[in-house]
């Protein structure tokens, strides 16, 4: 046998471990099921405007999470995200991100945000004007980041509210 073939199979057999390891990693995921505590509640609205062209709104959220028992040896991170969706006449499903975070460790998972406010310039907005009075609710979803594996999505989805009846042009 030559330096080559004795390289060539030192190679695949080194591939081959490395495969097993990471797919026992990997199905190690599929066995834990994390119980997070995650609420998310509607404080109020502070201001309902008609813009050119369209309708925005101004809420303000009251988030709390403890995301820790997302975090086992295999976890990297977690992408925490809220949404906002509503249906209008002209938009049969309109999900929008009203904020965003990125946890990168357990000691970071617990998160007390009393009056959260849009992250976003845009964050509630509709092509025409039909937020007034529209019916919402609120997903708090967060990607589970492995460090080997396959990207997995949690979601909580909250009792919603109603924008005001009126526009409110602070």
């Amino acid at each position: 046998m030559t330096h080559l073939h004795r390289l060539n199979s030192l190679a695949t057999f080194t591939g081959t471990v490395l495969a097993v390891v990471c797919l026992a990693v990997t199905a190690t995921d599929f066995v834990h099921s994390g119980e997070p505590l995650v609420t998310c509640e509607h404080v109020s609205t502070e201001g309902l405007q008609k813009e050119f062209g369209h309708d925005r709104a101004y809420v303000v959220l009251n988030l709390t999470a403890d995301l820790r028992s997302e975090f086992v040896w295999n976890t990297k991170q977690l992408f925490v995200f809220v949404n906002v969706l509503f249906e209008t006449p002209t938009n049969a499903a309109s999900e929008m991100v009203a904020w965003s975070s990125i946890v990168k460790d357990k000691e970071h998972a617990v998160m007390t945000l009393p009056a959260l406010r849009p992250q976003y310039p845009y964050a509630i907005t509709d092509q025409g004007f039909n937020l007034r009075g529209r019916h919402f609710n609120i997903t708090v979803a967060w990607n589970v980041m492995p460090k080997v594996g396959a990207l997995s999505k949690r979601v909580r989805t909250f009792a919603g509210f109603r924008m005001p009846a009126d526009y409110d042009n602070r």
